[in-house]
């Protein structure tokens, strides 16, 4: 028997429920291992514990436990039992806290469930595995309208409205079945024929593998969004659709929004603004006092609005009628200011059209005779401040009234609207041309200080009109115009004096033949007539190859070599005649001719002295006359450098000629072209100097190696000791910046014992030579040589 006690004893330690046996007044008689594990004590046997016990029958119920780690709860069982004869009770005990705190937690979520169900704003709803809604929340039902019974299982779908059911089953039944969640917009259709929008979203609940156990879901009542959707869509197409530019900037004025408009009149779209200030957009044609005037009324009223010239992404400006308004939030505060514009464009241009109109012939667009006097009296008085001169042409047309009378007189407006148009294209945009009426125009010439180019221009006219004109109706006719020119201040000091004089000289023009200009002064007429015959006579001398190079030598005053030359340009004509430099050469840069002429004569001078090297005669260094025209608006270097290619003349060789006036007109763009041409390897020297500014600061800036000393300080060398003091000082000078001097004009051997006594290093003039023909040119070399007995050679 003991032997079985200790088995019992054995088994009843190795069980995990506590057991014991307590006598009726509830000490504990016994307890295993495991009753003192559950209730974290020691030995148990001799203390009483309060454990309700019923004395007649078994006994199950759940207990709290009070433990030093804290409260746990334990199943009971109790049984009477006989223990070594006295009465007793066998007491189980099992651990259910897991269990109970379990419970404990599902109840206080349940119950946190259903309050937050009973006072959340949105409808939440619950499905079982299967999908179908076991659950709905009252805000639910408020939202759709339907009863908490209408809602289990699939009978929400009978409160959807008919146009999105289809759609709302089918995404929910994807979503189930693929166990992803569930969010979408749709429309319950209510009792009373109302719709309510919603987004109903649920997400899965799945169990430890994974399984479907249902979703739990929201719906929320986006019917006032949706509402304000609508109306702000129909605000934004308002907005997009108004003809009129909308910008709306925030309160620090950087712009938020614009509208369609806005880019269709500015050219800038939202990305170009966004966050800009509306700046971007000004013109520059108001002042600083404009905006701060504008932004001033804006503080004080909230609103302004005004006419205002903006600028176009593309850079054109274009007037609008702006309007700008303040908007203020619900404390009073700017949040935003809103401009709206129209463009004006077209309105200003009908302004225009009823002013231009007013001071324009209606027929040709040209300018009418109010408008016409205008400008003349506006530019006699500018003349008049600045010393200029200008023209006034009067013309009329010859043979117009043939025109008339043969074809009509639509076709004779036809002719007068092309002749316009002709003699628009044939002048300046700073010149005038008006038309008095009938078939007679008049022609106001700025800034024409010279007789012969209102001459030029008028024979420009002559030929321009006196040609075959094709008439829209396929006729062909032919006019011719005379013109009658008074200058100012020479004919006149008034618009009437100068104009009624260009009438008279018009009719002089007509009686003598038609088809000519005339000048209200005979000796003026005489004169433009012969500086015009020069041009023509040029420009056939150019083609016909009457131009020729002279060469004049350039000697060295120390032993009387001859180490250079300069040539220059003489015009010989098929005749025999010389015409001298000064006849045709300003003729020459006044029509351009100067450049194409400059060209030639440097390709001359260049072969010529390669074929003299070539020929063996000693080298020379030639220098060469640049104009200031084909120095400033010709790539001089280009031309310099492909012409030493073509003829091989060495650049070390040639010597380019400038004259201050030259170099001083654009300075920064002169050193750059100096610098240019001094890279290729040539010399450079400055001509005729003292005769314009010079100045030894300029001189400094200019990469120069020859000085020239124009012939008028030489001639009266030694008669006038202003002219001796004023070369020597210019000798003096170069020397100190370390340049060659060329006298020119040296005639007297007075004058050249001066010069050597100054350390001059050169000098040309007739005291040697004339400038000569190439032939001549040639035996003057050989002859000087043999006749000095010197080799003459290039000087470094």
């Amino acid at each position: 028997m003991p032997q079985t006690l200790k088995q019992l004893n054995l088994i009843l330690d190795t069980i995990t429920d506590g057991v014991m046996v307590v006598d009726p007044q509830g000490v504990v008689i016994y307890a295993n291992q495991a009753a003192e594990q559950l209730l974290e004590r020691g030995s148990l046997i001799g203390h009483s514990l309060a454990i309700p016990i019923s004395a007649d029958k078994i006994q199950f119920q759940d207990i709290n436990l009070i433990r030093p780690s804290g409260i746990a709860w334990a199943e009971l069982r109790s049984t009477p039992l006989e223990w070594e004869g006295a009465q007793a009770y066998v007491i189980g005990l099992r651990d259910i806290t897991a269990r109970k705190q379990a419970e404990i937690a599902l109840q206080e979520s349940e119950l946190l469930f259903h309050t937050l169900s009973k006072i959340a704003p949105v409808g939440i709803f619950r499905t079982n595995e299967k999908g179908e809604c076991d659950y709905v929340n009252h805000r639910w039902c408020e939202i759709t309208g339907l009863h908490f019974i209408d809602s289990h299982g699939d009978g929400w779908i009978a409160g959807l409205l008919a146009e999105d059911r289809d759609s709302v089953i089918a995404e929910w039944q994807r979503c189930v079945s693929a166990l992803q969640p569930f969010n979408m917009q749709y429309r319950f259709q209510l009792a009373n024929g109302s719709v309510r929008w919603v987004v109903g979203r649920a997400e899965p609940e799945l169990d430890e593998t994974g399984g479907l156990c249902g979703y739990v879901g929201t719906i929320t009542d986006i019917s006032d969004i949706k509402a304000n959707e609508e109306r702000l869509g129909q605000a934004a197409a308002v907005f997009e659709s108004t003809r009129e530019g909308v910008m709306i900037t925030d309160a620090q004025r950087r712009i938020t929004m614009v509208n369609k408009a806005f880019s269709n009149i500015t050219g800038y779209d939202n990305r170009d603004v966004i966050g800009h200030s509306p700046s971007i957009l000004s013109s520059g044609r108001h002042n600083a006092d404009f905006y701060r005037e504008m932004w001033a009324n804006i503080a004080t009223t909230d609103h302004w609005q005004g006419e205002i010239w903006n600028r176009r992404k593309s850079g054109e400006v274009y007037p609008e009628l702006l309007s700008i308004s303040t908007v203020r939030d619900g404390k009073g505060e700017i949040s935003h200011y809103v401009g709206v514009f129209a463009d004006i464009s077209k309105l200003k241009a009908s302004e225009m059209e009823l002013e231009f109109l007013a001071h324009h012939d209606p027929l040709t667009k040209l300018p009418n005779r109010m408008l016409f006097l205008s400008r003349l009296q506006h530019n006699i008085e500018k003349a008049r401040r600045q010393a200029n001169k200008m023209a006034v042409l009067m013309l009329d047309l010859d043979r117009f009234k043939d025109v008339n009378d043969s074809f009509g007189h639509l076709a004779g407006d036809d002719l007068l609207q092309m002749v316009a148009e002709r003699l628009t294209t044939r002048l300046r945009t700073s010149d005038t041309i008006c038309r008095l009426g009938g078939d007679e125009f008049v022609v106001l010439l700025e800034e024409v200080n010279q007789p012969e180019t209102v001459a030029h221009v008028a024979t420009q006219i002559i030929n321009a009109l006196n040609q075959t004109w094709q008439l829209p109706s396929g006729h062909e006719v032919r006019i011719g115009v005379s013109v009658g020119i008074a200058m100012f201040p020479e004919h006149g000091a008034s618009p009437d004096e100068l104009i009624q004089q260009a009438d008279t000289a018009l009719y002089q023009a007509k009686n003598e033949g038609r088809n000519r200009f005339k000048y209200f002064s005979e000796d003026l007429t005489r004169a433009a007539r012969e500086r015009i015959d020069i041009e023509i006579r040029l420009r056939q001398a150019i083609e016909q190859g009457e131009l020729r190079v002279f060469f004049q030598p350039q000697i060295c005053i120390e032993n009387g070599a001859i180490i250079g030359a300069e040539a220059l340009v003489r015009w010989q004509t098929a005749s025999g005649e010389l015409i001298p430099p000064l006849r045709f050469i300003p003729i020459a840069e006044e029509t351009g001719l100067i450049t194409s002429i400059g060209n030639w004569v440097l390709r001359e001078t260049c072969h010529h002295g390669q074929r003299w090297r070539k020929a063996g005669f000693p080298a020379l260094r030639l220098a060469v006359n640049l104009s200031p025209q084909q120095f400033l608006h010709s790539d001089i270097s280009d031309v310099v450098a492909r012409i030493l290619a073509e003829t091989g003349f060495p650049a070390e060789c040639l010597e380019l000629e400038l004259t201050e006036s030259a170099l001083m007109k654009r300075e920064k763009e002169a050193i750059e072209i100096l610098h240019k041409l001094h890279g290729l390897g040539v010399h450079l020297a400055i001509d005729d100097f003292g005769t314009g500014y010079s100045s030894l600061a300029y001189l400094k800036l200019f990469p120069l190696d020859v000085l020239k000393i124009d012939k008028s300080f030489i001639e009266d060398i030694p008669k006038h000791t202003d002219d001796m003091e004023i070369t020597a000082t210019i000798i003096a000078m170069a020397k100190t910046l370390r340049m060659r001097v060329v006298a020119e004009g040296v005639e007297t051997a007075e004058q050249l014992a001066f010069l050597k006594s100054r350390q001059c290093d050169l000098y040309q003039g007739y005291l040697v030579s004339k400038p000569l023909p190439i032939a001549e040119f040639e035996k003057f070399l050989t002859d000087y040589a043999l006749n000095k007995n010197l080799e003459p050679v290039v000087s470094a």
